[in-house]
């Protein structure tokens, strides 16, 4: 019997030590796919996405009203949340333009995903994808948050996507005025009273209050 197990010792063997080789030899590629599958993982989980409802924008007002009624310091909004207050804080007349909105939480940033009216797009823009364009399309914009006032807020859109196509950084502002009748990039959004300053982090959303006399 022992005699008969030899053979596939040794091809097992030899399997092992070919298996070795190899992967000496192509340490360095390995390494490069290893980093790549890692870097990717984690850049997935870095980012929290959430869509808007009416539970989550009931839970964001009870969230924003502990600022003001129980003199909380800060609250942290999660993704949905942060979705639902966007959506119901954008223009009537923009937020019908917009289908099945999503929020991304991303360090210092806000991107939405959604399906756009594409109807008024500047055509010249969009480059050789202008003549492929369907009724809607799904869009990406992307960029920070920030507080100009009371019950106001600006999202500066920084990046803007059109299917898997990225729009130049520099025809961002007219884009935006074509489409939205903004050419600052900044998408003016309604927010409850009581938010002094917004911090955006991949787990949630901080929002600060007032001061406390």
């Amino acid at each position: 019997m022992g005699c008969l197990s030899l053979p596939f010792k040794l091809v097992g063997g030899l399997a092992v030590v070919l298996a070795v080789a190899v992967g000496w030899l192509y340490r360095d590629r390995l390494s490069t796919e290893l980093g790549r599958l890692f870097n990717r993982s984690s850049s997935k989980a870095s980012i929290s996405t959430g869509r808007p409802g009416a539970t989550a924008l009931s839970s964001a007002k009870s969230k924003v009203d502990s600022l003001n009624g129980w003199r909380a310091d800060s609250v942290v909004l999660t993704a949905s949340e942060v979705a639902s207050l966007i959506g119901s804080g954008l223009n009537p007349a923009l937020r019908r333009q917009l289908d099945s909105l999503e929020v991304d939480l991303q360090e210092g940033e806000v991107a939405v995903k959604a399906k756009l009216a594409t109807a008024r797009l500047p055509r010249e823009l969009t480059g050789p994808l202008a003549v492929a364009l369907r009724e809607r399309e799904p869009v990406q914009a992307g960029g920070p948050i920030r507080v100009v006032g009371k019950g106001k807020a600006e999202w500066a859109v920084q990046s803007f996507r059109i299917r898997d196509f990225p729009i130049p950084r520099d025809a961002v502002p007219k884009l935006m005025a074509k489409a939205f009748g903004d050419s600052t990039r900044s998408i003016p959004i309604r927010i409850p009273a009581g938010i002094r300053e917004i911090r955006v982090h991949p787990y949630g959303a901080i929002l600060f209050g007032a001061p406390r006399p």
